[in-house]
């Protein structure tokens, strides 16, 4: 199915009578501006309900990936708004065709793909009618819910109970901290922040969030500096803007002596009520206290045992965080596991004048159901995710740096629980996500990069047969996993992928293969 698409803003009801005939619309902005689609002099139905959910929809719109909105256009259908760097390079997310409703913008050529980023060429035609999803976390629920909604019968095998893990904190932050130039991370965090917000809109619109800001304060000198290179960014003025001293403390309610980078979209979440909800679709089935035993291949499925139950599935995507080492098709892969820990206090009648969530080097979020949540420890190469005092106090000491009064109000009774988890991460600090190959035999195909590292190849990647992964989230997984389970299932459908080329390329779990054969040769120097 072709992809409508327009080289400028069309007005709203030639875009709506496109909605009638076609799934998916397609928008290039041209320019780096929230855009007005012009109503008709007497609008109808279908234009009044897009204008009264589009200052909504358009509230995390960003410039640096593609923006993908639900809920506005009849019929069911997407709208794709995209940004002006992709409008030349729109292959990168189509592959299915582009259907000009405008004069059509011309497209840059497509670059070659080195062979261990190019796509498995068995994988057409193969069947999607069943996933088995490994893990029930942000990743593991936001997959699940992704595939589907495009009608995929889901199975999510989860060890223990959904949400147990770095998933299970009380009260986690949504925002991006993002670097001001035009980074991988920059593109992922700002698409991946404006797509769980609209998902917490629709998904949770009864509690368990709260769109209360983020204030992410100037506490060093490198922090500063970051933040006034982003507020100078106006293009983004609606997402995040310096604020003044002054002005911070009239929002967070209580005196704060720094300026900062205020995200006024910005929330706090409950991440176990956004994964419930995430799960809650008829095509889901949960297993819980069903880790998985093994998986085995019997073409055109795989076999998959846990201590109950046998299952067949077209697809398996791993998303097991902190358990990822443990799965034997993704060991290879070099995993960074990272404690971390949070603290909860009872609120007290200063602290619960706290109305935004304050960030530097470590969070506080408003009170919810009269406890704070702080921290968070950060301990490299820890595994551990058992209850430590000693990190409780660190935490506190944390607090009185970014607040003092804060600090003095919340620790002056024993911290009244917490919660402690082992986060997963990549030596990049990106995400993991896409396609598993068979990491033995793609040494031996690659083997020469291991000599020189510009060594002309064509062979083909010998990937698994179906198996994908969306792990390595870290700390920003409320950003960035249900961003990826997007791409993952565009992937398996063969569907539109809303991360581009450089995107998925920067994520691909080969690129740490590859890297190692290069660091091989320059070892050897």
């Amino acid at each position: 199915m072709q992809t409508a698409v327009w080289n400028d803003i069309p007005p709203l009801r030639e875009l709506l009578a496109a909605a009638a005939h076609n799934r998916r619309l397609a928008v290039c902005l041209p320019e780096k501006r929230i855009p007005r689609f012009e109503p008709s002099e007497q609008p109808d139905e279908a234009e009044r309900r897009f204008l009264q959910h589009w200052p909504q929809q358009s509230a995390c719109l960003q410039f640096a990936a593609a923006n993908i909105l639900h809920g506005l256009l009849p019929q069911g259908a997407e709208l794709w708004l995209m940004p002006p760097a992709a409008a030349d390079c729109l292959s990168d997310y189509f592959s299915d065709g582009l259907e000009w409703q405008t004069e059509a913008r011309p497209q840059s050529p497509t670059a070659a793909q080195k062979p261990w980023f190019r796509p498995s060429e068995n994988r057409n035609g193969t069947l999607s009618e069943h996933v088995a999803v490994i893990g029930a976390g942000i990743a593991g629920a936001a997959t699940a819910r992704a595939l589907a909604e495009r009608g995929v019968r889901v199975s999510v095998l989860e060890a223990r109970t959904a949400a147990h893990a770095a998933s299970g904190n009380r009260q986690g932050l949504l925002y991006a901290k993002i670097s001001a130039h035009d980074t991988e991370q920059t593109e992922l965090l700002l698409g991946g922040y404006g797509h769980s917000r609209r998902l917490l809109d629709r998904l949770l619109p009864d509690g368990g969030w709260q769109p209360c800001g983020v204030l992410h304060l100037n506490h060093s000198p490198a922090e500063e500096k970051r933040n006034r290179r982003l507020a100078a960014q106006d293009w983004h003025a609606h997402l995040y803007r310096g604020i003044s001293a002054a002005e911070a403390s009239e929002l967070a309610g209580i005196d704060l002596s720094s300026d900062g980078l205020y995200w006024p979209q910005g929330a706090w979440l409950h991440p176990p009520a956004l994964v419930r909800a995430l799960l809650a679709h008829p095509n889901i089935r949960l297993y819980e206290g069903q880790p998985l035993l093994s998986a085995q291949y019997c073409a055109p499925h795989w076999r998959l045992d846990t201590p109950q139950h046998t299952l067949s599935a077209d697809h398996i995507v791993y998303c097991a965080g902190a358990a990822s080492p443990q799965q034997p098709p993704l060991a290879a892969l070099p995993w960074q596991l990272i404690r971390g820990q949070t603290n909860l206090a009872a609120a007290t009648a200063y602290t619960g004048r706290l109305k935004t969530a304050l960030s530097a080097a470590s969070y506080i979020s408003p009170a919810w159901e009269g406890r704070h949540c702080y921290g968070a420890s950060f301990v490299p190469h820890d595994a551990c995710g058992d209850w430590r005092d000693s990190e409780a106090e660190y935490n506190r000491q944390e607090l009185a740096r970014l607040h003092p009064q804060l600090a003095a109000e919340l620790t002056a009774a024993p911290t009244v629980s917490g919660h402690a988890a082992v986060r997963c991460d990549s030596p990049d600090h990106l995400p993991t996500v896409g396609p598993v190959a068979d990491y033995a035999a793609m040494r031996g195909v690659y083997a020469k990069l291991a000599h020189d590292k510009n060594y002309p190849l064509s062979d083909s990647c010998p990937y698994l047969p179906n198996v994908w992964v969306n792990s390595a989230h870290g700390s920003r997984g409320l950003a960035t996993a249900p961003w990826c389970a997007e791409s993952i299932a565009a992937r398996i459908l063969g569907l539109p992928d809303p991360l581009s080329r450089r995107l998925r390329e920067a994520l691909h779990p080969n690129r740490h293969i590859v890297r190692a054969l290069v660091r091989q040769h320059e070892g050897g120097r």
